[in-house]
């Protein structure tokens, strides 16, 4: 081979190996992916380098390839690790590799960037609807494109309720998991047209609520309205108070305010945040999830109420109808489960042969590699 033969041929592999737009799906096809906010983007299927914009996505990767849920992910935050560590734990037991994910910048935290994107070579850009505006502003989007490397839309945050059954179908699309997806999806839709179904049928007026949106972390009293959680209460047959009060998706009502309303049901949220990493102390908020029992998640949820001055005076409080449930339904394909355990504590006369505690362990037990422990909810007693 000649010199200028050689360089030239040095030239092309060095130009493909360092190009963004290179793909390893390169003898695939090119698919329409309906995404989850109805966007219709080309991506080149299958796709073998996924750059996941978090690190929570493993909750719908687990269900789609439980041989290995980090498979074709070229990189994501570490937000799962910071978040919600028992999880992450939970995985690198069983899948070790974990670790060996590129972690990249965070998006909401500005510090994932469009060079940072494109030096991983993706194939597509998997972004939550939370956090494609700031993707937008922030040039990520459009370098990509460029390049490119389609962005695909997935939602479980915003509006879980219209957007979760879209997004685990765009998911297994990207991940040729089609079928796992189908089936999750039919499992996922039954569940949620059952609670529908019975509240419609019995013509079920919304119960009085208050979603407390993670006690401890957040200062009394946060919430969400018309979106995300309150969307799940709302499904669940309630009407929850930031709907009503607030302007924005999230916001905070004074406590003297749930005082005033004495709403009929609490509905808290929690998980094993990390004192001295987040803003939590200890005893000051409710440490659900893989590694809680539930003793101390009851007497957590106890201490977190007596903590707030005059609510043991609340309806919900005297009448046992104070609850706290994980918090990261709230980024999950497996709100359905929010969904019944919220409808039985809004409507326990039409739900009470209902048992979220057993479909969570049917959950682990047909969907995913890891096996169920724990605690992900509790009451006052």
């Amino acid at each position: 081979m000649s010199i200028a033969v050689l360089l030239t041929t040095v030239l092309v592999l060095l130009i493909s190996g360092c190009s963004p737009s290179t793909t390893t799906a390169s003898d695939g096809r090119t698919t329409t992916i309906t995404d989850a906010l109805g966007r219709k983007v080309q991506v080149r299927l299958p796709a073998h380098r996924v750059l996941l914009g978090g690190q929570r996505l493993i909750y719908t990767t687990a269900f789609l390839n439980k041989d290995d849920p980090t498979r074709d992910v070229a990189g994501w935050p570490d937000d799962l690790l910071q978040n919600d560590p028992d999880t992450y734990d939970k995985y690198r037991a069983r899948f070790p590799q974990i670790d060996k994910v590129t972690t990249t910048g965070e998006i909401s935290a500005g510090s994932l960037s469009a060079e940072q994107a494109l030096q991983l070579r993706p194939d597509v850009f998997v972004v939550s609807a939370a956090s494609f505006k700031a993707a937008q502003d922030a040039g990520i989007v459009s370098k990509l494109d460029k390049a490119g490397i389609p962005t695909v839309v997935i939602d479980y945050f915003v509006d879980p309720v219209a957007h979760t059954v879209p997004s685990i179908r765009a998911l297994g699309q990207i991940f040729g998991r089609e079928q796992q997806a189908q089936v999750f999806i039919d499992y996922y839709q039954a569940k949620v047209t059952m609670v529908r179904d019975r509240l419609a049928a019995a013509h079920a007026t919304p119960t009085p609520a208050f979603l407390w949106r993670a006690p401890g972390y957040y200062d009394c009293c946060s919430t969400f309205a018309r979106s995300n959680l309150a969307a799940i209460v709302a499904a669940a047959g309630g009407a929850n108070l930031g709907d009503e009060l607030l302007s924005t998706p999230q916001g905070t009502l004074s406590p003297e305010k749930i005082l005033e309303r004495n709403p009929a049901v609490i509905i808290a949220t929690g998980a094993n945040w990390a004192p001295g990493k987040t803003p939590v102390k200890a005893g000051g908020f409710v440490a659900l999830g893989y590694d809680e029992t539930p003793e101390a998640a009851r007497s957590q949820l106890a201490s977190v109420v007596s903590k707030q001055p005059g609510f043991d005076t609340l309806a919900a409080v005297r009448d046992h109808r104070t609850f706290a449930l994980w918090h990261h339904f709230y980024d999950s394909p497996y709100n359905y489960l929010a969904i019944e355990w919220m409808a039985k504590w809004l409507h326990p006369e039409l739900f009470g042969d209902v048992d979220p505690s057993a479909e969570l362990t049917e959950l682990h037990t047909k969907f995913l590699p890891i096996s169920a422990s724990g605690t992900f909810w509790t009451g006052l007693s």
